[in-house]
């Protein structure tokens, strides 16, 4: 399943599915999504309205925005588990 590249309003356009996705979350499906907005740029109804442009016979009254709410588990597959860092130095040094 593929992942988001960077935060944002997604819109699925077979199944027309508009969704808010974090980056690096995967996307609700394996269908192809397309990037539409940034949520600090545009409000949901307006990602809405730029869907019915974009996409010509969708209705932006009918489209529901989805979202993940369970942003720990959202969080932990964005994120790849990290390595414990190691220290190299000598010692003596601190003395």
């Amino acid at each position: 399943m593929g992942r988001a590249p960077e935060t944002g309003f997604y819109f699925e356009p077979i199944s027309e599915r508009l969704a808010l996705i974090l980056e690096g979350s995967p996307f609700p499906s394996d269908d192809h999504w397309a990037f539409v907005g940034d949520p600090l740029e545009m409000t949901s109804e307006l990602a809405r309205l730029e869907v019915a442009n974009r996409w010509p016979g969708v209705d932006p009254e009918g489209l529901e925005l989805q979202f993940d709410t369970d942003f720990d588990r959202a969080a932990e597959e964005s994120e790849p588990p990290r390595q414990p860092a190691e220290l190299d130095f000598a010692v003596d040094l601190l003395k």
